[in-house]
């Protein structure tokens, strides 16, 4: 696949035309979503650069590519940050989701398991 390929930009997500129009509330879960994601991916070596420092914020701009990601990294990806997103998705409680580290977790050691076995 194309190095240069965006994964997500969050502007694509917040910048869209809707009926009824985007909220405010809708506009910075995906900005926390994207910094938990990206956080989750550094912090277990899965990205070739930091994306965001511990202290930066996601913003329109803010983007995904397939070289920021080690070849593990993008496989896990592919593994559990979209399960993640699609359980976001479907949840009643978007702020819990957001937040349901447990769940990552837990793809993270099934994603090990089957590398490892």
């Amino acid at each position: 696949m194309d190095e240069n390929f965006i994964i997500e930009k969050i502007g694509w997500i917040t910048q869209r035309k809707s009926i009824p129009p985007l909220t405010k509330e809708y506009i910075e879960r995906q900005y926390r979503f994207f910094e938990n994601y990206i956080h989750f991916l550094q912090d277990n070596g899965f990205t070739t650069r930091i994306i965001l420092n511990s202290d930066e914020k996601a913003n329109d701009d803010s983007e995904l590519w397939i070289k920021d990601l080690t070849e593990e990294g993008f496989k896990f990806y592919k593994y559990g940050i979209i399960k993640w997103r699609e359980k976001y998705d479907k949840a009643k409680n978007k702020d819990k989701a957001i937040n349901d580290f447990a769940f990552i977790e837990k793809k993270l050691k099934e994603f090990r398991e089957k590398q490892n076995g």
